[in-house]
C-alpha cells in the first residue's frame, strides 16, 4: 500500500509555468548545454586561406571553365578582407589583381576570369576537442592547433612528423629517419588534385588544344564518345593483339619544358632566329615552352623545305605534350609551382566488362611502368612489374563485381601500388623502389584491351601532394623533440607552415583538436530582381563531408 501522503500534492506544484518563463529556462539551458559542448566536445571553426586547398577551402570562387565546364575553385583569401578570419595560413605576398584571370587546371585554358564567380564562404569544420586528450594525432591526420605567435588564432594542417622523428622534404615526399612516408589509400583518396578529367572536353575550337587521349595508330576497336570511352573487340578469335589508348599531357600555352627535334640544317633561304625560346642549334630545333599553331604557320609558310615543314610539325606536337607539374588551379599565377610530379593515380568506372580476352590499365612514374591486367571471363586481376610476367600480386574478383559499374582506382603514390574497387582496397599497399632515376611524365598512361566488351566513364588522372622546400636549405633536416609535431598545408605552394615558421614544430600543448566534418556550408546564387542580379546564400550539400 502506498503512503497517503503520496495522494495529496501541493496545489502550487500543479500551477503551470508562465510561457515566459519557459522560454528563459530553455534559453539558459540551450545555453549552458552549448557553453559546455563547445569548451569541453566540439566547437566549429571557420576557414579563410587555401593552405589546405582543395582538400579544405578558404575564401574561395567556384569557378567553370568556358571551355570544357570543369568547374574548380579558385582562392579569394584576398578580394577582402575579413575580420572574422580565424584560420589563417596562406601567402599573403599574392597581389590582388592575380586572382582577376586564372587558368583551367583541366585544359590549361587561360585567361578565366574568376572575378565573375561569386565569393563563397570558406569551409565551417567541427572540430572534436577532446580527440587527442588520451592519444597523439596519427601521421597525415588533419588537426586544428593554437598559432604560438597568437593565441587567438587557430591553423589547420595536415601532420607530417611526430615527436622524437627526424623528417626531410625529398623531391615532393616526406622521409622520416631516411624512410619514406606513405599515405594510406584514404587520405590519398582525400588529398588527390586532379589532373585531367575526360568528362570535359573544350569546345572553342582552339588550335592549340587536343585530346589527351588518343588511340593508338594500329589499334582498332575504340570508340570516343562525348562522356563514354567503349572498346569492341572487332577481330574475335583472331591472333591476340593489345589495342591501346595513350595519354598525352597535352597543354594549349605556356610551360618551362624543353623540346627538342632533328633537323640536318636549316634552310637557306631562312634567316636563323636569335629567339631564346625557338632556337637551332648542332642538327636541333629547340624550344622551350610551347610552341604555337601560329608559329608554326608561320614558319612553315616561309619556305618551300620539306625537311623543315616535317620537323616545324613535329615541333609544334612535341611542345604542347608536358611534364605534370604541381600546379593549382586554386593558386595564382605567381604561385604557379613548376616541380615535376611522379605520383599519380588512375580512376575511372567500368562496366559491361566482359569476354575471354584481356583488360589492362597502365601507369608509370617515370622509372618503371605498372600493368594491371583483368581477366574478365576467369574473374582473375594481377600486377605485374613493366615486362615481367611473374605477377607482383594477383587475386580474384567476387562473382558480382563484374555484373554491374565499378569505380576503379591504380594509385602509384608514395611508391607504393594501391587498386582499390568502389572505394576499398583489395590487397595491403606494395610498396616498391624505383629501379632508376623518375623522369618527367609526359605521357604516364594508357589502357588496352583484346577479347572483351567494355565501357569506361569519369576517367580521371589525379596527382599527389607534391611538398616543396623553402627557405635557403632545402635539405634541412626538422628534428622533433618528445612532444612536438611537424605539420604541413596541402596547397604546398603557398602554405605557411612547419618549412617556413622560425620555431617549425608545434607542441603537444598547442593542438586543440581533430576536425572531423564540414558542416553548416554555403554558397552563392544569382538571383535576378527587376533587372538586377544579386547574390544570396543559400545552403550548399555537396559540400558537408567528413575530413580524412
Amino acid at each position: 500500500m502506498l503512503n497517503d501522503s503520496t495522494h495529496h500534492l501541493n496545489p502550487s506544484l500543479l500551477r503551470r509555468k508562465s510561457p515566459l518563463r519557459e522560454v528563459v529556462e530553455s534559453t539558459v539551458l540551450l545555453a549552458l548545454a552549448v557553453l559546455l559542448f563547445r569548451t569541453f566536445a566540439a566547437e566549429g571553426y571557420l576557414i579563410s586561406t587555401g593552405s589546405m586547398a582543395p582538400t579544405l577551402l578558404g575564401y574561395h570562387r567556384r569557378v567553370e571553365c568556358p571551355a570544357c565546364h570543369f568547374a574548380f575553385t579558385r582562392g579569394a583569401a584576398f578580394d577582402k578582407p575579413d575580420s572574422t578570419m580565424n584560420i589563417a595560413a596562406a601567402n599573403l605576398d599574392i597581389p590582388l589583381d592575380a586572382y582577376s584571370a586564372t587558368q583551367c587546371p583541366n585544359c590549361s585554358l587561360s585567361e578565366i576570369n574568376a572575378r565573375k564567380a561569386p565569393r563563397n564562404e570558406g569551409d565551417q569544420l567541427l572540430v572534436q576537442k577532446l580527440a587527442y586528450e588520451f592519444r597523439d594525432p596519427h601521421r597525415w591526420e588533419v588537426v586544428v592547433f593554437k598559432n604560438q605567435q597568437d593565441y587567438d588564432q587557430a591553423y589547420v594542417k595536415r601532420v607530417a612528423g611526430l615527436p622524437g622523428e627526424k623528417l626531410q622534404l625529398r623531391d615532393g615526399d616526406v622521409f622520416v629517419n631516411d624512410q619514406l612516408m606513405r599515405k594510406p589509400y584514404s587520405v590519398q583518396r582525400a588529398a588527390r588534385i586532379a589532373v585531367s578529367d575526360y568528362s570535359h572536353q573544350p569546345d572553342d575550337g582552339d588550335p592549340d588544344w587536343q585530346p589527351r587521349w588518343k588511340v593508338d595508330a594500329d589499334a582498332t576497336g575504340w570508340e570516343f564518345g562525348e562522356k563514354v570511352l567503349s572498346f569492341r573487340d572487332s577481330h574475335p578469335g583472331s591472333t591476340p593483339k593489345m589495342n591501346w589508348i595513350q595519354y598525352e599531357h597535352w597543354i594549349r600555352t605556356g610551360g618551362n619544358h624543353v623540346s627538342r627535334v632533328a633537323l640536318s640544317s636549316w634552310p637557306q633561304d631562312l634567316h636563323i632566329p636569335s629567339d631564346p625560346r625557338f632556337r637551332y642549334e648542332k642538327g636541333e630545333l629547340i624550344c622551350v615552352g610551347t610552341f604555337s599553331a601560329f608559329e608554326k604557320q608561320k614558319w612553315l609558310t616561309s619556305t618551300d623545305d620539306e625537311a623543315f615543314h616535317r620537323a616545324i610539325k613535329k615541333l609544334y606536337a612535341e611542345s604542347h605534350v608536358a611534364p605534370i607539374v604541381d600546379a593549382y588551379g586554386y593558386n595564382s599565377y605567381e604561385n604557379r609551382a613548376h616541380s615535376n610530379q611522379h605520383d599519380l593515380m588512375l580512376s575511372l568506372h567500368v562496366s559491361k566488362l566482359n569476354g575471354a580476352g584481356q583488360f589492362e590499365a597502365n601507369l608509370t612514374d617515370g622509372a618503371d611502368w605498372f600493368r594491371l591486367v583483368i581477366l574478365p571471363e576467369r574473374r582473375e586481376i594481377a600486377v605485374l612489374r613493366s615486362d615481367s610476367s611473374e605477377p607482383i600480386w594477383g587475386g580474384r574478383l567476387s562473382a558480382d563485381v563484374l555484373t554491374k559499374p565499378f569505380e576503379l582506382d591504380f594509385s602509384l603514390f608514395d611508391q607504393q601500388i594501391v587498386i582499390a574497387i568502389n572505394g576499398k582496397p583489395l590487397h595491403a599497399p606494395i610498396e616498391y623502389v624505383p629501379t632508376q632515376k623518375r623522369q618527367s611524365l609526359r605521357r604516364p598512361a594508357r589502357i588496352g584491351a583484346f577479347g572483351v566488351n567494355c565501357e569506361m566513364t569519369d576517367l580521371k588522372l589525379y596527382r599527389d601532394v607534391y611538398y616543396t622546400t623553402k627557405g635557403e636549405h632545402p635539405d634541412q633536416v626538422y628534428e622533433l623533440a618528445d612532444d612536438e609535431f611537424f605539420v604541413l598545408g596541402d596547397n604546398s605552394p603557398v602554405s605557411l607552415d612547419s618549412r617556413v615558421w622560425e620555431n617549425p614544430a608545434v607542441p603537444r600543448s598547442s593542438l586543440i583538436g581533430k576536425p572531423f566534418v564540414v558542416h553548416l556550408p554555403s554558397r552563392q546564387k544569382e538571383v535576378h530582381w527587376k533587372g538586377k542580379v544579386e547574390h544570396v546564400r543559400v545552403p550548399d550539400f555537396t559540400r558537408i563531408r567528413y575530413i580524412r
